[in-house]
């Protein structure tokens, strides 16, 4: 192993168990919330006024780009290329802002 690799599974570790609360918070929760949380959040997002809807963007965003973290090594190529697809299409929304 490279201390590359020794690096990122450190930092995947840490993640992980840094991580570990807030997952066991959210699976308590009714399965339609986080989805409907993000949809309330993308809408915020595109139709609030610029700074608060940057602002549920980049809550949307963050979470996303968590989530896809933590799933990275567990999901083949093509849940891959969704989660950045996901990421890529946040930011899109926020670009096109007016």
């Amino acid at each position: 192993m490279t201390n590359r690799t020794a690096l990122r599974s450190g930092l995947r570790r840490q993640v992980e168990t840094a991580s570990r609360p807030a997952l066991v918070r959210l699976h308590a929760l009714p399965r339609p919330l986080v989805p409907l949380l993000t949809v309330v959040l993308v809408a915020v997002g595109l139709l609030a006024p610029r700074p608060v809807g940057l602002a549920a963007l980049a809550l949307v965003f963050a979470f996303v780009a968590w989530i896809g973290f933590l799933s990275w090594p567990a999901v083949p190529l093509s849940g891959r290329l969704m989660r950045l697809l996901m990421l890529a299409l946040i930011v899109a929304m926020a670009v096109v802002r007016r």
